[in-house]
């Protein structure tokens, strides 16, 4: 079921912004990764999210009521957005027959138009926000990151991409209206791609959650279910964690970094 199935963790730049957006009551600033992830799998690429759009590299406006929040660490020529790290990794982007979208605020989508060919997964209850004004005008949602003409697969609840158990939507919603997370069954072990379900690891470990969320009371609940995750052998791969990440950079992912 598993054989053949690698999983890559890529980076697609970085931003900062203060740390109790991420952990509520925190002090001070941090700064923190993008990251999309790869999966190769024997009937096709997938990719888990898609990064920042490239125009952050030189300008905010596309944030709106947003951009005062958060600083844009992209690289000018290109190099870091999510076109450029595919095929750094030896990949054509246009090979990528699916992705899946945790969610769809703008550090998760914005690389969609770099992926012409693929078929957008996404939870119906999240797409049905592009219809919410008030996401919009905020900027957090940005209905031309992701509304391109993509084929679309629209789910409700769990979903078994390939039906046999390598890469499985999960739905942990609460941090919006239909966030999900990914299991992947990989050659070297079961990876859950957490998304913002759990942006850092003391997310998971002390339950700590941001100050805004869709849905506390489930929000909590989906923490606690990719903690069952964890424990039946599962390494999440947590959200924006920069601890984690420089660890994967290090020493590459493996099972319980």
């Amino acid at each position: 079921m598993t054989a053949s199935v690698r999983l890559h963790p890529l980076s697609t730049g970085s931003m900062t912004s203060a740390r109790g957006g991420f952990l509520d009551g925190d002090a001070g600033e941090i700064t923190y990764p993008i990251p999309v992830f790869l999966i190769e799998h024997p009937h096709g690429l997938v990719l888990v999210d898609t990064g920042l759009h490239p125009q952050l590299a030189t300008t905010t406006d596309r944030l709106r009521k947003l951009a005062a929040l958060f600083q844009v660490h992209l690289a000018g020529d290109g190099s870091d957005s999510v076109g450029a790290v595919i095929r750094a990794r030896g990949f054509d982007p246009s090979q990528v027959a699916h992705v899946v979208l945790t969610h769809l605020h703008f550090d998760h989508t914005g690389g969609l138009l770099e992926l012409p060919n693929a078929r957008v997964v996404v939870q119906a209850r999240e797409w049905a926000e592009l219809n919410n004004d008030r996401l919009l005008e905020l900027g957090a949602y940005n209905r031309d990151d992701v509304d391109l003409g993509h084929q679309r697969l629209e789910i409700d609840g769990d979903h078994d991409v390939f039906a046999d158990g390598a890469v499985t939507c999960l739905l942990t919603d609460g941090h919006t209206a239909g966030h999900q997370s990914v299991r992947v069954r990989t050659d070297h072990g079961t990876y859950v791609i957490c998304g913002d379900c759990c942006y850092l690891r003391r997310s998971r470990t002390h339950e700590h959650l941001p100050p805004y969320s869709h849905d506390r009371d489930r929000h909590l609940r989906s923490i606690r279910r990719l903690a069952g995750e964890q424990a039946d052998g599962g390494t999440l791969l947590f959200g924006h964690d920069p601890h984690q990440w420089a660890e994967i950079v290090a020493g590459g992912l493996t099972p319980q970094v």
